[in-house]
């Protein structure tokens, strides 16, 4: 058997900064968020757009000021990059799944934030949705929460990393849940980490 990741449990910085969505008898479980590989998109992709402006534009300075053409390359480089890194700390903070003991969270923003929740015993089943490209090279895909009794009856959780084994630790945080109010266990079944669809 492979190398599990979602096996950590929230730090404390983590448990503190959550704390406020969550009620008194709910605990934090797992925090995650947008996809390693994602991030990185958004990264190299803010070096391109606007990165590419503040290149031409620094280039253009240095040519028109008579200074060295290189500091005006990597000066826009600098500015390029340091866009780059404060979109994709934006992106890594302003999107979180949360899952606690009850039900799952899904936070976005970060001075105007959108909280969307679904209780374990209100979902009734939950689809991975993963291109070939997503699997075999990024690791990411999107999880689809189908929930009863909401206006909205799914909830999407986009660039999941490893969605398989997210997938498994929902269903598994399901039945726990299911079991103790003395339900039966949901539609899907976990069983050694492999998902067995129940009849």
């Amino acid at each position: 058997m492979g190398k599990l990741h979602y096996q950590n449990s929230p730090s404390e910085d983590e448990k503190k900064a959550f704390a406020r969505f969550l009620a008194e008898d709910e605990e934090l479980v797992l925090v995650t968020g947008l996809g390693k590989v994602y991030l990185r998109q958004i990264f190299i992709l803010s070096l391109a757009m606007p990165g590419f402006i503040f290149i031409g534009g620094f280039l253009a300075a240095a040519y028109f000021l008579n200074f060295n053409l290189g500091y005006g390359l990597l000066l826009g480089l600098i500015l390029a990059s340091i866009v780059g890194v404060f979109k994709n700390i934006y992106a890594h903070h302003a999107t979180r799944y949360l899952l606690t003991t009850r039900r799952v969270i899904i936070k976005k923003g970060l001075l105007t934030v959108k909280m969307t929740s679904a209780l374990y015993d209100k979902i009734t089943h939950i689809d991975v949705i993963q291109t070939f490209l997503e699997k075999l090279l990024m690791h990411h895909g999107k999880i689809v929460i189908n929930t009863a009794g909401m206006n909205k009856d799914e909830i999407i959780l986009s660039f999941v990393d490893y969605p398989i084994e997210f997938k498994n630790l929902l269903e598994r945080l399901i039945n726990r849940e299911r079991e103790q109010l003395g339900f039966r266990s949901g539609p899907v079944a976990t069983v050694e980490g492999e998902i067995v669809e129940g009849h």
